[in-house]
């Protein structure tokens, strides 16, 4: 079970206690606008918001915090049942 977040401050002070993180960036297409959606996953919490602008700066700050704890970056999500096949 994943326990979403809303707040991204709430993350990082969470993450400071957590060494192992992982994120993911998905571009969307929502009414013929393009989006990037990021989701953080640290121990037992979630965080996932929706950007308009690439250039926003929380998403900026999100990125950057990622890279920086040295998180891994998810290309794709697959079940384990299908992994190896």
């Amino acid at each position: 079970m994943v326990n979403l977040v809303e707040d991204w401050k709430v993350v990082e002070k969470y993450a400071k206690r957590r060494k192992l993180g992982f994120y993911q960036t998905i571009n969307n297409l929502k009414n013929n606008t393009k989006t990037i959606e990021i989701r953080v996953f640290i121990g037992e919490i979630g965080f996932i918001k929706e950007f308009e602008n690439e250039e926003d700066p929380l998403l900026k700050q999100i990125l950057d915090f990622c890279k920086t704890k040295e998180y891994i970056k998810v290309h794709e999500n697959i079940p384990n049942s299908y992994f190896f096949k």
